[in-house]
């Protein structure tokens, strides 16, 4: 089996999708059963150096932008490109285990969709209207949605010309998150019996500007989505705005895949909410697994250790309690309640006597430098 992942995390793992993906890849369960993994991508930047196209150890085969065109790649990608009028990146990469166990090497394609062939495009986003529901007038300004929309054809036929060699073997399609729905469609478009497609929802994109945007968040919409789903009511009944969501009606067309995967209960319960169709649908409850390594007391009393030791560097002395979260910066992570409760905990604390620091790591910009962070430890510490 040949298993394809669409995702925005094909060069480097960022978030969320990126842990999932390395986690399932370097499963030995995973390698038994699944021969070839292609991660594929939209090509997000082209300021990068051939060196780090690909990413830490990736290697290229054949690239436009750098221009590397083997004749046997050259004739299978450059007819997709002029079709398209879009560039091909087509490589490999390492993907290490999170436990440290062991590395595999996966396929990388990427598609570079600055340009596009205006006419052939305007014919799928019609398609993906009749077809799907998914109007796509409404937000061609938005990139965030343009360019997965601009990534489905042209990515389609680059799969074809990869696993051209592979016979009958059966290929299934991961589109992770709504990112990966017009791809999808597009393999459901073409109705290959050999083409599998599974809608991968980490979460239901159309909730989740719900719970940022309203008052009361999370405990508002749970308690919301409780009652209206026994009264047979659906988001957009209860939620009307949220067709103003580009992501919403992608997230909808996922019930057009062969399969859906939810990452958690709640997850299920709000495709359900979201959509009759996915009430009635499947639904495989597919929770992430992420390795735990074994610690023994004696190492987290070290590292407890060793970020008092850093936080007495920063304020002048040790606290008694250390408290910590690891997200992006973004609302729907709920850093402004940690804030809410540190603030609360402050003067029962200093009531006994005893003090606590909140460390929050965010994941977005990527690791610093050392002399940056020494920096910022001198300007803000």
């Amino acid at each position: 089996m040949i298993v394809v992942h669409v995702t925005h995390e094909a060069v480097e793992k960022i978030g969320g999708i990126g842990t999932v993906i390395e986690g399932l890849t370097t499963a030995e369960p995973y390698g038994r059963e699944v021969s070839r993994t292609i991660l594929l991508g939209p090509l997000f930047s082209t300021d990068r150096t051939r060196r780090n196209r690909l990413g830490p150890k990736g290697k290229i085969i054949y690239s436009t932008p750098d221009g590397i065109a083997p004749s046997q790649w050259r004739e299978r990608f450059s007819p997709i490109e002029q079709t398209y009028d879009v560039g091909i990146i087509y490589g490999t990469r390492e993907i290490p285990s999170p436990s440290g166990g062991r590395t595999v090497s996966v396929e990388v394609l990427l598609v570079d969709v600055f340009h596009a062939n205006q006419e052939k495009l305007n014919l799928f986003k019609g398609e993906l209207f009749r077809k799907f529901g998914v109007s796509s007038q409404e937000f061609e300004d938005i990139w965030e949605y343009e360019q997965y929309v601009r990534l489905a054809e042209p990515g389609i036929e680059a799969i074809k010309a990869i696993v051209a060699d592979a016979g009958e073997e059966q290929v299934v399609l991961l589109g992770h998150e709504y990112m990966g729905i017009p791809t999808a469609l597009r393999a459901v478009l073409d109705g290959s019996d050999n083409l599998k497609t599974v809608f991968y929802a980490h979460e239901v994109a159309s909730v989740r500007r719900i719970v940022e945007d309203q008052p009361g968040h999370d405990t508002m919409f749970y308690n919301v989505m409780g009652p209206a789903s026994r009264e047979g009511k659906t988001l957009e009944d209860v939620f009307p705005q949220v067709r103003e969501d580009f992501k919403h009606s992608l997230v909808k067309a996922g019930r057009y895949c062969d399969r859906v995967f939810a990452v958690g209960d709640r997850i299920v319960s709000e495709l359900r909410f979201l959509d009759g169709h996915f009430a009635r649908k499947d639904i495989d409850l597919v929770y992430n697994g992420i390795p735990a390594e074994p610690l023994s007391p004696s190492e987290k009393h070290a590292s407890q250790s060793l970020l008092k030791k850093y936080a007495a560097n920063l304020f002048g002395s040790a606290p008694t309690w250390v408290f910590t979260h690891v997200a992006r910066p973004v609302l729907s992570k709920g850093i402004w309640r940690d804030l809410g409760v540190m603030h609360e905990l402050d003067g029962l604390l200093a009531a006994r006597g005893k003090t606590a620091v909140c460390f929050q790591l965010g994941t977005l910009a990527g690791q610093r430098r050392v002399k940056d962070i020494l920096h910022m430890e001198r300007l803000y510490g």
